[in-house]
């Protein structure tokens, strides 16, 4: 129990300071940028309860936002992901679930836990780019931005599930 802590508490940190200090600064043709620390919400365990799910979302988005100065927007874009991340896993997990069973490629295989990504991802960056440009007089910009960033993200959260479970 503790050392599972104190791993998520070292996730949390990482994802954050990661985040903040060398995924901000990337914009792959200024359209992608990658917001992998919303994977620290993936990576839970399926008997976190919900609420929970929601303050650290919360936490980490507005830590983030600090550091990026957006104003909440990655705070109230990860909160959403912390609302729904439980019915995900819920719905792409295994059919009959251990006990607080930890996501990840071994134990949802690799389609589940892609699907659980993806779908996390998708809504995450729609929400967080739809906050940013509150606007749908670019809806081009605004797509390439949300494309752009769903593919970079996705891959950075799928490597990091790969170097998590090595």
């Amino acid at each position: 129990m503790v050392q599972t802590l104190l791993s998520r508490a070292a996730w949390f940190v990482a994802l954050w300071l990661l985040q903040a200090l060398v995924f901000n600064h990337i914009h792959i043709f200024g359209y992608g940028t990658p917001l992998p620390y919303l994977y620290f919400l993936l990576i839970l365990p399926s008997s976190t309860p919900r609420w929970a799910y929601v303050v650290l979302g919360f936490a980490l988005g507005l830590l983030t936002d600090i550091c990026a100065n957006t104003i909440g927007m990655g705070a109230a874009s990860l909160t959403f992901v912390g609302l729904i991340v439980p019915w995900l896993i819920k719905l792409f997990g295994p059919g009959d679930p251990e006990e607080g069973f930890e996501p990840s490629h071994r134990t949802m295989e690799w389609g589940g836990f892609t699907k659980l990504t993806i779908v996390a991802v998708v809504c995450h960056c729609t929400s967080f780019f739809c906050l940013e440009y509150f606007s749908f007089f670019r809806p081009l910009e605004v797509g390439l931005h949300i494309g752009g960033s769903i593919l970079l993200t996705t891959l950075f959260c799928v490597a990091m599930e790969v170097i998590r479970v090595k």
